[in-house]
């Protein structure tokens, strides 16, 4: 009995750590995603906390521990080391195995761990679909990904994708988190011998550094061959999920084998969350390397301490010196600092954009002339 009261206790602990670490991505995730993060059933997290609120409140409550049992000892203040040994590191996987086989090498230390058969899958850049990089045969090999944004999931497309595999008995998913979205999954025939969320975290991890050494994952993002001005635009654009401070931004652009002259960026800073959308005019590859062009003004600007009016100014005079004809391009910057709730939008030819505050009609911004273009501020309230 001691010893059965004992493994209810640390799968107690292992859900509310799962739900802590989840809930700090996503505070909407669902349950069923608290449970999957843990290893557990659904069943078996309601024997635990019979509904969400308890679940909450034990997470708020609950500190962490260096082990199992109780410590007289907390964690310091800014102390970010591990509680307890991984079973893999991803990023020394990384570190000493050659790129092109990263996949096949994290499917199989992942199967030592879970000693079940997986797969590991991506998603598409158009995210219509999740593709199988390595991984058994007798997995799909295409499925169909609800609710993708671009090659990125978020915790209400996981949702989306659990349901949609709950007629095919056995399958789990792990997500790869990191910040706030999935950049892919694994998928397992069983449930597995032990958790691989940490593992599915360190993997994340990996596979975005390996993305500067191999071509393998784009190459396993992409059900058919992308225009060359749209590989263009593919490498130009950020995260389409990214947690900021107070929130999290998303966007992408489609269609994505095809389209070559839109685009956007988004980085946080200590001056605020950058914000910026651009419509280079044609699907043509001048249009793409007009975007490539404006891109890199506009963070040479951003990084050396610039405003949103000098970047845009500095993309008009970096793309009028280019050659040929002249390339035209609309765009606007903002700038959102979560301290104030201020939004400061610079406007050049963009259409205005659309606040939409909670439970209310969306308006257009106001703005005010500037410099040539539109600039406009405004306090935005959390809900």
């Amino acid at each position: 009995m001691p010893s059965n009261r004992a493994d209810a206790e640390r799968t107690r602990v292992r859900i509310i750590e799962a739900s802590r670490r989840l809930l700090e991505q996503s505070p909407t995730a669902p349950v069923a995603d608290v449970a999957a993060a843990a290893g557990v059933s659904r069943s078996t997290l309601y024997r635990h906390f019979p509904d969400r609120e308890s679940l909450l409140r034990a997470a708020q409550a609950h500190r962490p521990r260096e082990a199992d049992e109780p410590s007289e000892h907390p964690l310091p203040p800014g102390h970010l080391g591990r509680e307890r040994p991984v079973p893999l590191e991803g990023i020394h996987v990384f570190d000493v195995v050659a790129p092109p086989v990263l996949p096949e090498q994290l499917v199989a230390e992942a199967q030592r761990i879970a000693d079940v058969p997986l797969a590991l899958y991506v998603l598409d850049i158009d995210g219509s679909h999740l593709l199988r990089v390595a991984g058994p045969e007798r997995l799909p090999e295409r499925i169909e990904a609800p609710l993708a944004v671009g090659p990125e999931l978020d915790s209400d497309g996981l949702s989306q994708l659990r349901a949609a595999l709950a007629d095919r008995p056995g399958i789990e998913v792990v997500p790869l988190w990191l910040r706030g979205r999935a950049t892919g999954v694994m998928l397992t025939l069983g449930r597995p011998r032990r958790p691989l969320a940490e593992i599915a975290r360190q993997a994340a991890a990996a596979i975005t550094l390996a993305d500067r050494y191999t071509d393998t994952f784009a190459r396993g993002q992409r059900r058919k061959q992308p225009r060359a001005a749209a590989e263009i635009q593919q490498s130009l654009l950020p995260p389409r999920i990214s947690r900021i401070s107070g929130g999290e931004v998303a966007g992408n652009v489609l269609p994505s084998y095809e389209v070559a002259g839109d685009w956007f960026d988004i980085v946080e800073n200590l001056d605020g969350v950058w914000i910026t959308l651009a419509d280079g005019l044609g699907p043509s590859t001048r249009a793409a390397a007009s975007s490539a062009v404006a891109l890199g003004a506009l963070r040479a600007s951003r990084r050396s301490g610039g405003t949103a009016q000098d970047a845009l100014m500095l993309m008009h005079r970096t793309l009028r010196e280019m050659p040929g004809p002249a390339a035209e391009m609309t765009a606007l910057v903002a700038r959102w600092d979560p301290a104030t709730f201020l939004l400061e939008v610079v406007n050049c030819g963009h259409l205005p954009p659309m606040v939409i505050p909670p439970a209310a009609r969306s308006r257009r911004s106001t703005s005010r002339s500037a410099a040539g273009s539109a600039a406009a501020r405004a306090r935005v309230l959390p809900s």
